[in-house]
Parts: C-alpha cells; sequence; structure tokens
C-alpha cells in the first residue's frame, strides 16, 4: 500500500512539474501600462484570454458593427461578382447623418465584393446600405439576420438596430462579445482577405480606390498590426477590434470608449501598440 500511494505521490509531482515548466506563455496573463480605452480584452489564437479590462461592460459598438454586417453577407452570397446599383436616396440618407463614406456614387453598378472593401476597409455607410439592400431586401430585413447571428453565436450582451453603427440606445454590444463575433468572422477566408488588405479598387463602372481606415495610420508599425476595424461616434469613443502578429503568433485585441475623434490621434490604435509591445 505504502509503495501505492508513493508512486501516485510521484506521479503527481512529475505532473505538476511538467505542467509548470511547459506551459506557453500565452496562458499567462500579461500586464498592460495605463490605455486610453475604458474597455479592453487581449486574446490569443485559442482564445484565451490574456488581458481585460471593463470587457462585460455594455458599450456602443459604432463601425464595429460591420464585422458582422460584412461576415453575415459573405455567408448569404454565393457569387462575389453579382451586380448591384447604388441607390440615390442610399447616399443621401447617409450623407444626410454625416456618417463615413467608402465614395460611392449614385448610379454606380457595384459588384458585392465591392460593397465588402468598402464596409471593411473605408467604413462606409453608402457600401453597407447598397449591401443590406442587395442581400435582404432591406436594411430592416438584414438587421434581423445579423441579431440571429448574434443569438447563434452566444452574443448576449448584443443588440444590434443599423447595419452601420451609427448611434441608437438600443445598439448595444461589449468588448467580450465583439472578440466572440471578430474570433469567428476571422476564420472565414474571404473575411480575412478584405479585412487584411491596405487598399482595393474596385472594376466598374469607374475605379474607385478604396484604402484601409486603419492601416494607413499606423506610424512606422508596418507588420505589427495584419489587419482590423476602426469605429467612432461621439458616443462610442474611438474603437477597434484588431489582428496583432509577435513572434508568428497572432492576438486579437479588442478596445472601446477611447477619449478623442476620428480625426484626433488614434488613441485606440496607439493601445494596441501597446499591447504588441508588451507582448
Amino acid at each position: 500500500m505504502k509503495k501505492f500511494v508513493l508512486f501516485c505521490f510521484i506521479c503527481a509531482a512529475t505532473f505538476f512539474y511538467y505542467y509548470t515548466n511547459h506551459t506557453t506563455t500565452d496562458q499567462t496573463q500579461i500586464e498592460l501600462p495605463s490605455l486610453h480605452s475604458k474597455n479592453a480584452l487581449l486574446l490569443n489564437e485559442k482564445g484565451d484570454v490574456l488581458y481585460e479590462k471593463n470587457a462585460d461592460d455594455i458599450i456602443f459598438p459604432a463601425s464595429l458593427t460591420k464585422i458582422m454586417t460584412a461576415i453575415v453577407a459573405i455567408e448569404m452570397t454565393t457569387d462575389l461578382q453579382k451586380q448591384t446599383i447604388v441607390k440615390p436616396q442610399t447616399i443621401s440618407k447617409f450623407t444626410a447623418q454625416n456618417a463615413s463614406m467608402a465614395g460611392f456614387k449614385a448610379g454606380d453598378f457595384v459588384t458585392i465584393e465591392d460593397l465588402l472593401y468598402g464596409t471593411l476597409l473605408a467604413s462606409g455607410a453608402d457600401a453597407t446600405g447598397t449591401l443590406t439592400e442587395a442581400m435582404a431586401g432591406s436594411e430592416e430585413a438584414f438587421v434581423t439576420l445579423m441579431n440571429n447571428k448574434a443569438h447563434e453565436l452566444g452574443l448576449n450582451d448584443t443588440h444590434f438596430v443599423n447595419a452601420s453603427g451609427l448611434h441608437d440606445p438600443a445598439h448595444v454590444s461589449s468588448v467580450r462579445d465583439i472578440s466572440k463575433l471578430f474570433r469567428y468572422a476571422i476564420e472565414n477566408p474571404t473575411f480575412y482577405q478584405i479585412l487584411t488588405s491596405k487598399s482595393y479598387s474596385t472594376h466598374v463602372p469607374n475605379e474607385l480606390t478604396i484604402t484601409s481606415s486603419l492601416l494607413t495610420k499606423i506610424p512606422g508599425g508596418e507588420g505589427t498590426i495584419l489587419g482590423g476595424k476602426t469605429g467612432y461616434t461621439p458616443e462610442a469613443g474611438l474603437c477597434l477590434a484588431s489582428i496583432i502578429e509577435k513572434d508568428d503568433r497572432k492576438y486579437i485585441f479588442v478596445t472601446t470608449n477611447a477619449n478623442g475623434q476620428a480625426w484626433t490621434p488614434p488613441f485606440h490604435i496607439e493601445d494596441a501598440l501597446t499591447a504588441y509591445d508588451a507582448l
């Protein structure tokens, strides 16, 4: 009996030694300096939480909404080259709301692919408005599909009112929910390719170059942030869902509620670079 107990003790000790000396640093919480963002969540590729700050607070997601808009549209479409037309009322509607625009004009014939790049790279409401009508007949019908997807993914803090992220008191989420959505979306090859592109030129009818609203703002950070989706409204603050790569490992970093405006220093991007330096 004593030999059996000794054997069990040795096995347990061996396991404990192996576990404590062979777990990866990815499973360890890291410390970050003070961030500009009030809400933040850092994950490794496996979904382990490395850092969090008010991750379950209810927040306004602003244009991080377009992550859901894009992935729902991608999963619905069977032909990225299918064409549709940009309607005058779509342009006038979002111009009146001072929404960010990708640069499409009323009467343009565009592909679903064009609109997806306009949605994710330029964060254009002209792109999302046209995309949602092309896919579901109306923005309202498409938003129902977005909320259905949120339920499917277990995003219990999330409710969408529109597809562009324009402010509405009932249009809410949390950075934990956004990180779940973002992890899911980047597993899709089409979504990932678009998100990590620096620019894109439309095919029809006239060439329009769409540039990433994120990658062009990274000061000397080429290769640190692979791609991401920015967002801003006065109520949401500066927001960012980003993919960071360091030492051949990828990480997801989601932040919201950084002070500033769309034209002030990019504090949300500074926070992402801070996380990169701490890894």
